[in-house]
């Protein structure tokens, strides 16, 4: 083995340190000097693949094991995978963009390393950090190979107390290729867990070569989803009595989600795949959405992108133009490879935009195209098929999807939700929205910060909000509360909430209505250091008690855990402080002389008092919050 030390860098801002070629070498070698220590790359069956391996590390100190295949004639590339192994030091928990769970897997079985998370395009990222109980970064580790599937292994072994790590890749079938340079990158910098994720985050949208599509400014503004209000059972005219109160309170965009193209209401997709309008729930969809128009509100139709139903007229033209079948969703999934079923769903969308003057799309199940059991190609030698790849196929359809919308609409909004994020999707889509998680507010906020931390400038939208109608205010406003920190969605039926009284709040005279048109104002007035702007959460282990935001002109906290204490920083702006919890008072540290005000859930304010630099308990209606200004020193 020959270890090669060059000075010049392969990809901008690195430089190899060391580098091997395995020519024809054992199936696996271990390249020193990583922060990690020895990476060792698993390459059993090359396949007449020439394969290189080589440490850089760009100017920040980052790391990365690059591995380079070449092959005179295009094939399948060589499975292989990357491990590690590094003491547990200082290190409390671990953090990925799929899980709720922040520990590490049990290393039990010494030829079993648990698994840790599976990625592609459709799917989640190939990203995993591990951080200390002060929030520092102790290790980021990201592939560069966002689309296609990759297996991430993570465990700790209670012989040794070391976390050992894998990254498996191309152990499924991908595209043929004759070239191609995979990178894992190792991010060992003292910096806050936060940043090395975005960070991470950013550098895979950079080397994928992927632009994200433009995010037009109403992905930004609180909306109003049918789903959780209406499911199925969807009309038109109560849909313009909804629209015509959720303009009032703020909302500038409606979600018209499954129902709209069926009389069903069993649920399932059995008659998904015509995607025509019912004639007895939407008897005249273009006046109607002219109607929802001249209300202020933005129009989105939701589409089951793959699914063609058993009971659709469509289903005898597209039977043999299929992955598998669901029995439990009585539905068949299109296959992307052929060119004529791209072509049918990109047609559809576009003969929405432009008959019924919509908005935009809620584009859903992008995760559910994929090979279950044997590829059908394999009976009849991809007959048909312009692309071999399922993962390609689906890339090229949701790429052509968007780029022919905009065409029409230059503003199109696009809506895709989990798991199906990153580099990709993210050129295809300006809202990613985090997956059904129904009144579940806890599970809401740790999905929004998951997005955040990986979505760029794309708009992170909430799930939609729900609750039950004669639940008090303020205990409804903690809803609302632990997804200020995105796009608002809305999903209860408003003009119940319009007319209710709700008893046991702390204002007989106010109810949810307002509640929600506050919140809605608030939104608004402070997008940027709410959605756009710096961006920091705290104690993922804990579940983010603490969530602060900042813009140039104020910086915003969010409190989700009773005794947070808040500490505001420099007075140079204005901070704010939400109280998304049922305590009357917050404990909040100010470096200088400071008056403090509080307001309630409706933005109803009392004259607040002033308080000298240190730390105070300070008085805060539940789901209320504070405002806090520096006072001029005499």
């Amino acid at each position: 083995m020959n270890i090669i030390v060059k000075s010049a860098g392969m990809f901008a801002g690195a430089s190899i340190l060391a580098a091997v070629a395995f020519g024809e070498m054992a199936p696996d070698v271990t390249l020193d000097g990583f922060a990690v220590g020895g990476v060792k790359l698993m390459c059993r069956e090359r396949n007449g693949w020439k394969v290189d391996f080589r440490r850089e590390k760009d100017a920040s100190g980052v790391e990365y094991a690059v591995v380079e295949m070449t092959r005179g004639e295009p094939d399948y590339p060589a499975a292989f995978n990357l491990s590690f192994n590094v003491p547990k030091l200082d290190t409390v928990a671990a953090w990925r963009p799929w899980s709720e769970c922040s520990g590490f897997g049990m290393y039990w079985d010494p030829a079993n390393l648990p698994g840790a998370g599976e990625t592609d395009f459709r799917r989640w990222m190939p990203l995993y950090a591990c951080y200390s109980s002060g929030g520092r970064n102790r290790m980021t580790f990201a592939a560069s190979e966002s689309s296609e599937p990759l297996v991430i292994k993570a465990g700790i072994r209670e012989e040794d107390n070391r976390l050992y790590f894998s990254f498996h890749f191309y152990d499924s079938k991908v595209a043929r290729r004759s070239r191609l340079v995979a990178r894992l990158r190792i991010d060992a910098r003292d910096l806050f867990w936060s940043d090395a994720v975005r960070e991470a985050a950013e550098w895979m949208t950079s080397v994928s070569g992927r632009t994200p599509a433009p995010t037009p400014a109403a992905a930004f503004a609180p909306l109003y989803s049918t789903w959780y209000s209406f499911h199925q059972d969807v009309h038109q005219h109560e849909i313009e009595r909804e629209c015509a109160i959720a303009s009032k309170m703020g909302m500038k965009t409606i979600i018209v989600d499954d129902g709209w193209q069926t009389d069903d209401t069993n649920r399932g997709y059995a008659f998904c795949g015509d995607w025509k309008e019912s004639k007895n729930r939407f008897p005249d969809i273009k006046a109607h959405v002219a109607r929802v128009h001249a209300m202020g509100m933005k129009y989105m139709l939701w589409y089951a992108v793959p699914w063609m139903g058993e009971k659709s007229a469509n289903y005898a033209r597209f039977k043999d133009k299929c992955l598998y079948h669901n029995k439990r969703l009585k539905t068949y999934c299109l296959d992307p490879r052929f060119p004529e079923v791209r072509e049918f769903l990109i047609s559809t969308y576009e003969r929405a935009l432009r008959e019924w003057d919509i908005d935009g799309v809620k584009l859903d199940f992008i995760d559910s195209i994929n090979v279950q059991g044997r590829d059908p190609a394999a009976n009849d030698n991809f007959k048909g098929r312009d692309i071999k790849s399922v993962t390609e196929a689906t890339e090229r359809l949701i790429s052509d999807i968007y780029k022919r919308l905009a065409a029409i609409k230059p503003d199109v909004l696009v809506e895709f939700r989990q798991a199906y994020i990153g580099p990709s999707i993210r050129t295809a889509a300006n809202m990613l929205r985090v997956a059904d998680c129904p009144a579940d507010m806890q599970r809401n906020r740790r999905g929004i910060v998951n997005l955040r931390l990986t979505s760029g400038s794309t708009a992170v939208h909430s799930d939609m909000l729900e609750w039950h109608p004669t639940d008090t205010p303020e205990a409804a406003a903690k809803n609302v509360l632990n997804v200020m920190f995105s796009t608002v969605q809305y999903s209860m039926k408003l003009t119940e909430l319009n007319s209710r009284q709700h008893k046991g709040g702390r204002n007989p005279v106010l109810g949810h209505a307002d509640m929600i048109a506050h919140w809605s104002r608030f939104g608004a007035a402070h997008v940027d250091a709410l959605q756009r702007g710096k961006f920091k959460p705290y104690h993922p282990e804990l579940a983010y008690p603490l969530i602060e935001g900042e813009s140039d002109k104020e910086r915003i906290f969010g409190v989700y855990a009773a005794e947070t204490a808040v500490s505001t920083g420099a007075l140079d702006k204005p901070v704010y402080i939400l109280n998304a919890t049922d305590a009357d008072s917050l404990v909040v540290e100010i470096p200088a002389k400071a008056k403090i005000v509080p307001y309630d859930t409706y933005g109803i304010n009392d004259m607040g008092l002033s308080y000298e630099a240190g730390c105070h308990r300070v008085s805060v209606p539940p789901s209320g919050y504070l405002l806090v200004t520096q006072e001029a020193q005499r």
